[in-house]
């Protein structure tokens, strides 16, 4: 089953949005904000989850939870967006 198929919905992810701002809503966050098109949500739980160093590294990478896409390649694929969140939510 695909990655995005899993995802848990629109209210679980914004959820998971408000929780990182909390900490994760920083000047790192917006500066992975603009490597990932300007997506502050994706990028604020991407800074809590890796941090803005391998953010940026992990972004322009090959990821296979991705299916081996890269992150930076599921910005304008609603299907990909939900995979990518599915995989950040799913991170450790």
């Amino acid at each position: 089953m695909p990655l995005e198929d899993e995802y848990p919905g629109d209210a679980d992810w914004q959820s998971t949005v408000e929780l990182y701002k909390e900490d994760y809503l920083d000047e790192d966050a917006h500066t992975l904000a603009q490597a990932l098109g300007g997506d502050l949500d994706l990028a604020v739980v991407l800074r809590g989850r890796r941090g803005l160093k391998e953010g940026l590294w992990w972004i322009e990478r090959k990821v296979p939870a991705l299916d081996n896409v890269r992150p930076v390649d599921c910005l304008e694929d609603p299907r990909l967006i939900r995979r990518l969140r599915t995989a950040l939510m799913s991170m450790p």
